[in-house]
Order: structure tokens, then C-alpha cells, then sequence
């Protein structure tokens, strides 16, 4: 990873917002196309469907397990939805960090509000409200889905209101178009370039000892 002597090292970019907008494909795109980015793995208390591998796509834990391990502090942010349990393993970081990579989380709102109430030294988190370009095709894209009865769907819409007002909490604001992902991990990434650029105060000591001038 190209870096300046300045700049903020291992990044957590948390891409979030409701339900609908495409957090899911435009992280899986970001990663997949970005050698220096890795995705981060959840872990969660439900089942493993049959295509699903532990480690690879969730770390599946018993509820006793994620349990003690929210004792432990173990968990960067973790929810319960329903009867599951879902959340982030602060070793997912500590893993980017080995491979020299930054990583993205793929969370939802309550998730990333917890990540932002933390200082997660020496990563720099950066909050991406992730939105589609109207509210109709986030309906659109949630009915599609076809995997929540009528009362579900509209519980998710309501939710998805309040997180919108939610969105002066975050670092930026990315427009999902329709059909358009690229356009989204576009905008990311150039918001991911910036950040790496942005001057770290912690190494601005050392740079100056570097080059023999007073601090």
C-alpha cells in the first residue's frame, strides 16, 4: 500500500446505511477490484445456509460463545436481530493489519454509530452513509428481495426513515445509483484515496525528527 509519511495508517471504512441501499454488492465490489482493501467477516449466532462456509463467510458461534464474547469485549460493534446474534470481531482489523491492508465493514446503522463512539487505535475509522437516489427505489429494491411478508417490509421501511436522519452522524454521503454500482465504488474510492492522503498528527513528530527541524 502507497502511503505518505503522514498519513492516517490502517483505515476502517464502514460502508452502512438502511436496508435497500446495496451495502452488501457495492463492499463485495470495492474489495474485489482493490487489492489493498479487505472485507471484514462477521460472526453470528444463526445457522450456516448450505453454500456457506465458517470463516469465509461468517465465523459461526454458538449463542454461549458470542455471548462470552461480548463479556470479553471482543466485538468492535454486535447486535440481536430477532433470536441472532450479529457482530464484528475486533480481530478482523488486527487481520487487514497483518496483510498491510485497510478494511471495510459492511454494518448497519446501529453498528456504525457504535464503531464512531470508538477510538480504534492506530486505525482511523471513516463513516459512509451509503444511500439509493430515491426513497421509492429503496422500496423497490427491498421488495425485491421477496423474502419478507408485507408487515416485515414495511417495519424495515419505517426503520429505514429513522436511520435516514441519522445520516449527519457520518464522515460522507454516497449515492447508489439504480444500476449503476461502479458509479458508487467510484465515489469510495476516491474517498478511500483522500483519507490514506489525510495528515496523522501522532506521526507528524516523527517526520519532523526525520528531517532535523524542531518540534
Amino acid at each position: 500500500m502507497h502511503s505518505s509519511p503522514l498519513n492516517s495508517q490502517n483505515l476502517v471504512i464502514v460502508i452502512s446505511g438502511p436496508s435497500g441501499g446495496g451495502k452488501s454488492t457495492v463492499a463485495q465490489v470495492l474489495c474485489e477490484n482493490d487489492d489493498t482493501l479487505r472485507l471484514s467477516i462477521s460472526a453470528t449466532t444463526r445457522k450456516a445456509r448450505p453454500d456457506e462456509i465458517d470463516g469465509e463467510n461468517y465465523h459461526f458461534l454458538t449463542k454461549f460463545e458470542f455471548e462470552e464474547n461480548i463479556k470479553n469485549n471482543y466485538f468492535i460493534e454486535w447486535a440481536k436481530y430477532r433470536e441472532h446474534y450479529y457482530g464484528t470481531p475486533k480481530s478482523e482489523i488486527d487481520v487487514s493489519r497483518k496483510e498491510g491492508k485497510d478494511t471495510v465493514l459492511e454494518i448497519d446503522v446501529n453498528g456504525a454509530l457504535q464503531i464512531k463512539k470508538q477510538h480504534l487505535t492506530p486505525a482511523n475509522s471513516i463513516l459512509i452513509f451509503l444511500i439509493p437516489s430515491t426513497y421509492d427505489i429503496l422500496e423497490k429494491r427491498l421488495r425485491g428481495r421477496n423474502t419478507e411478508s408485507e408487515d416485515e417490509l414495511k417495519n424495515r421501511l419505517e426503520i429505514a426513515k429513522t436511520e435516514l436522519q441519522l445520516i449527519a452522524q457520518y464522515d460522507y454521503c454516497v449515492v447508489n445509483p439504480e444500476d449503476d454500482v461502479e458509479q458508487a465504488v467510484y465515489q469510495i474510492r476516491n474517498i478511500i484515496s483522500a483519507e490514506r492522503l489525510r495528515i496523522n498528527p501522532e506521526q507528524t513528530t516523527t517526520f519532523l525528527q526525520n528531517f532535523g527541524l524542531p518540534i
